[in-house]
Parts: structure tokens; sequence; C-alpha cells
């Protein structure tokens, strides 16, 4: 069982790094009549807990995942959010070290696993969750 000092692991990494790319899209999937009257439920929840000040245990975070998870899937993206980055088609440019030196954006929480830019990228790259700047670091 996970202790509220518990890092992520890498698949909830990117399950939140999907999330956190994707909130406008999953928002709508979930409730699509809804016009800016609050998240569903489901993602309310997990959006709270990543902002929150005291990080939830790892097993409270895949909870919440999962969850919503099963909601993306019943209101009909059969992916979800777990599955894994090639299953969404994440290739971006540069991705495949086509690049010697690839930026890639950091979560300023350290809650997900962040994102490399690609060519229709606004800068500066900010969480959708928290409103944060991703801090950049070169690979």
């Amino acid at each position: 069982m996970g202790t509220a000092t518990d890092p992520p692991d890498d698949r909830t990494d990117q399950a939140l790094a999907y999330i956190c790319r994707r909130l406008d899209y999953l928002r709508h999937l979930l409730a699509p009549d809804q016009d800016m009257g609050g998240d569903p439920p489901e993602l309310r929840a997990l959006t709270n807990a990543v902002t929150t000040a005291q990080r939830p245990s790892r097993d409270t975070f895949q909870d919440l995942l999962q969850a919503l998870h099963e909601a993306v899937q019943a209101a009909g993206d059969p992916l979800g959010v777990w599955q894994e980055p090639t299953e969404r088609s994440l290739h971006l440019p540069g991705a495949s070290g086509g690049a010697p030196f690839e930026p890639l954006y950091h979560c300023p929480i350290g809650r997900c696993a962040g994102r490399r830019p690609d060519q229709s990228t606004v800068f500066p790259l900010t969480c959708t969750i928290t409103g944060r700047e991703l801090e950049r670091t070169i690979l």
C-alpha cells in the first residue's frame, strides 16, 4: 500500500500527462452538454487530488485514475486514460532521436510525466490543471 510520500509510478505519470494535455477533450467527452458548469465528478476528483498541497498516495491516484478511465471508456473512448503512449499516437516530430538535444517540459509540481513540444506548441507551456509554467530540461 502506498504512502502519502510515494512518487507516482511511470504508468500514473503517463496517464496524468495525457489528462493534462487532453483536459478540454475529456471535459467535453464526459459532459458534452455542460457549458462551463464545472468538471464532471471523476475529472474533478482527480484534478482536486493533483492540486492539493498534500500529495495523495499512489493507491489514491490509481483509484482516481481508474474511475476516470472507466468513465472515459463508458463515454465512448475505448482507450481511456491508461493506454500506452504509442496507442495514443503521441509520436511527435523529433521525438525519436532526430535532434541531438531535445527539450522536455516537466510538471511544475512533479505529478505527471510532462510533455515534449510539437509544431503547434505555444510557449510558454503551462499545466492545464494548475496553470503553472512547465519546467524545461534538455535530454
